[in-house]
């Protein structure tokens, strides 16, 4: 990964911070979605490890008419929503352990603060579009 998990939840709360105006929950949502991002890969790997269990025994996917096709997803899916909601459980029980009590009372771990940097490296890339526009034309 190029981005690391705290980041990207970092980012998406900063995204979704105007509709907290609106009472939406941003914290929450950006929990939600960062957890949800950082267990794509483990569902995919537990998805392959059930799918050539299921090969094992027999079950040929992608193979047949629809219904049958669908019919050979369903192995699949039952033990992949039980794995997922044992994850989900023990992820919770591991939050509550270490005391996490979600929104306003989070602290960041890096704070990011606003700088001349930042304004001079705006302006400079402004300056340049708009230079490329002019003489483009």
């Amino acid at each position: 990964l190029t981005t690391s998990p705290l980041e990207i939840s970092d980012a998406m709360e900063s995204l979704l911070k105007p509709l907290k105006y609106l009472k939406v929950p941003v914290y929450e949502i950006s929990l939600m979605l960062s957890i949800a991002l950082r267990f794509v890969p483990t569902l995919m790997d537990e998805t392959a490890k059930i799918m050539n269990a299921q090969r094992s025994r027999g079950v040929n996917f992608g193979e047949g008419s629809l219904v049958e096709q669908v019919k050979a997803v369903i192995p699949i899916l039952i033990p992949l929503f039980v794995s997922s909601f044992n994850r989900a459980e023990d992820l919770a029980t591991a939050m509550e352990a270490r005391g996490y009590k979600g929104g306003e009372g989070r602290t960041k771990f890096r704070v990011h603060v606003w700088k001349l940097r930042d304004t001079m490296t705006i302006i400079a890339f402004a300056v340049l579009t708009i230079a490329l526009i002019i003489l483009k034309n």
